[in-house]
C-alpha cells in the first residue's frame, strides 16, 4: 500500500452533505453475483473501490424509495474491539405521507434480508449489503400522523449493515429486472 497526503479535497467550498432523495432496495435472496473488494489495492483510492456491479437475478431489479430532502443520512461507525474492528453502516431514511404502499413496505421489510444502495450529495454510492451478509431494518424515527397541520407525516426508517470495512460502489444500479440468471 502505498500512502498518500490527504489534503483539502473539497474545494471551492464544495462541502454540500446529506443525501440524494432516493435510496434503491431489493431482497438479498434476488441478488445473482457482488462487486468484489479490492485485493492488495496499491493507492488509498483503490482500497475504498469496489469493483464491478451488483446482478440481480432473472427478472429481479432494485426499486426506488424516494425520501425527504435533509431528512435521511448514512453514518459510518467504528465497532468491534482491538484487532477485531469493523463498522456499521446505518442509513436512516424518512418517506414523507402515511398510506397503504408505505406502510405496506415497513411491514414486508421488518424481517427481510436486505440489499440497498445510498448515494450522497456528491453522487457517491454506497451499497449495504455483501455475499455473506445483508442489509437488515432496525428501527425508525418519527412515524406517524404529526402531531400538528405543519408536523411531520411519514414514515421514518433505519437500515443497518455490518462489514468488515466501507466502500465505495461505483457500479450501476440494476432498476430494470434482469433477463439473465
Amino acid at each position: 500500500m502505498h500512502f498518500a497526503d490527504i489534503e483539502r479535497l473539497l474545494t471551492d467550498g464544495k462541502n454540500l452533505g446529506g443525501r440524494s432523495q432516493k435510496i434503491y432496495f431489493g431482497l438479498w435472496t434476488d441478488v445473482a453475483a457482488w462487486p468484489t473488494e479490492p485485493v492488495a489495492p496499491v493507492t488509498l483510492d483503490a482500497a475504498d473501490t469496489l469493483s464491478g456491479d451488483i446482478l440481480m437475478k432473472a427478472g429481479k431489479g432494485m426499486l426506488e424509495l424516494f425520501t425527504t430532502e435533509d431528512a435521511a443520512k448514512l453514518e459510518i461507525k467504528p465497532i468491534g474491539e482491538e484487532g477485531g474492528k469493523g463498522y456499521d453502516l446505518l442509513l436512516s431514511v424518512f418517506a414523507p405521507g402515511l398510506n397503504k404502499k408505505l406502510l405496506g413496505f415497513m411491514n414486508a421489510t421488518k424481517n427481510e434480508d436486505m440489499v440497498l444502495i445510498a448515494k450522497d450529495s456528491e453522487n457517491q454510492k454506497y451499497l449495504l449489503g455483501c455475499d455473506i451478509r445483508s442489509a437488515k431494518f432496525s428501527g425508525g424515527d418519527g412515524s406517524g400522523t404529526g402531531s400538528t397541520t405543519d408536523g411531520r407525516r411519514g414514515l421514518g426508517m433505519q437500515f443497518a449493515y455490518r462489514a468488515h470495512s466501507p466502500y465505495t460502489y461505483t457500479g450501476s444500479v440494476p432498476l430494470t429486472p434482469s433477463t439473465s440468471a
